[in-house]
């Protein structure tokens, strides 16, 4: 009778212990603040990084991009510029897309119609096939390009194989694709499945669910190596751009975009803005205007014009984060790509 009563009562220990971790667990998502970062909060995945076929992720809704939709036909006197690119497209009100409709319009072009074609966290190969599967479709005139931040922020940060999607390693680990028995982490999965746990553990299940310092060392993170085909991939998607969107009809360009790190001189609260990322994304900037060097000589009707120290000289505080600008900031940009626009192209109406 002992031994049963001493196994009563480890039981109901063992049921209380239980029983309070889910009432602390079930507590910790009032008390527990949002961790996630500022671009996530803002853009949440399950609406801006959606998982679609051959562009990996968009929008939660067909063609939901920010602003109006463009139709299958066009007017015959309608000048169609589409803008792809990532959250720096998309972010702003009004977005960049906008502001460059509006410098057409203040000069008479009233023809002229800027599509924004942006995703959160996209890089060159997924604007390079969101132009082949999506853009294509609508008779565009004139295609841009704005970005190169996010290939080389991406691959420091997030998955580090140059020229992948924001966060495919983790697309790929996931736990329904290819695992045996032994290898499935069934009691990791079941822990994550707690608000708390995931809080406390969080180091633990990224390493347990994510190879990351494996990938990291298979592509050689950090070395020129690395950082000599994170640009040469970029470049070289550029390049497919330019001769995919001549194939369908229209001209391309593309704006290489700014950051904080390109700068000069930073504002104070500039300078607090991941300082250990400055010195790799000056290096990455340098290796790819080599890059785009070598490519202009074999092939000249690439356009591509460097905004990225744009904002030079400006000493007041530009930037939010890494990569975004404030909105009075954003005209700035918009006026330059009119600037170049209208000096490289006939447009009707001007």
């Amino acid at each position: 009778m002992k031994f049963e009563a001493f196994l009563g009562r480890i039981f109901m220990f063992i049921i209380s212990v239980i029983l309070i971790f889910i009432f602390i667990d079930l507590l910790s998502v009032v008390f527990i603040k949002d961790r996630r970062p500022p671009i996530e909060k803002t853009f949440p995945v399950s609406i801006t990084r959606r998982p679609q076929p051959y562009t990996m992720f968009g929008w939660s809704e067909d063609l939901g991009y920010p602003g109006k939709k463009p139709t299958p036909s066009k007017e015959p006197n309608e000048f169609r510029i589409f803008v792809v690119g990532g959250s720096t497209v998309v972010q702003g009100n009004p977005t960049i897309t906008d502001l460059l409709e509006e410098q057409f319009k203040d000069k008479g072009a009233k023809n002229v119609k800027v599509y924004n074609s942006g995703v959160i966290s996209s890089v060159s190969g997924q604007d390079l096939t969101r132009i082949l599967f999506e853009v294509s479709d609508f008779k565009p005139d004139l295609i841009i390009m704005y970005n190169g931040g996010n290939d080389i922020l991406s691959a420091y940060s997030t998955d580090p194989r140059p020229g992948y999607p924001f966060n495919f390693i983790v697309y790929e680990n996931n736990p329904l694709v290819d695992r045996g028995v032994r290898t499935y982490p069934s009691i990791a999965l079941f822990a994550y499945g707690s608000n708390l746990l995931r809080y406390l553990l969080k180091p633990y299940f990224t390493k347990k669910f994510i190879p990351l310092e494996q990938i990291r060392q298979k592509v050689k993170w950090g070395s020129d190596e690395w950082k000599d085909n994170i640009a040469r991939v970029y470049v070289k998607n550029l390049a497919r751009a330019n001769k995919i969107s001549y194939a369908f009809g229209a001209e391309f360009i593309v704006f290489f975009q700014p950051m904080v790190f390109y700068k000069d001189p930073l504002a104070p609260e500039e300078q607090l803005i991941y300082p250990e990322q400055r010195e790799y994304c000056l290096d990455m900037r340098r290796r790819v205007l080599s890059e785009i060097d070598v490519l202009k000589k074999n092939s000249p009707s690439l356009k591509f014009v460097d905004l990225s120290d744009i904002f030079d000289n400006i000493p007041e505080c530009v930037f939010t984060d890494v990569i975004h600008t404030r909105q009075v900031y954003k005209i700035i940009d918009a006026k330059e790509m009119y600037k170049y626009i209208v000096s490289n192209f006939k447009i009707k109406g001007l």
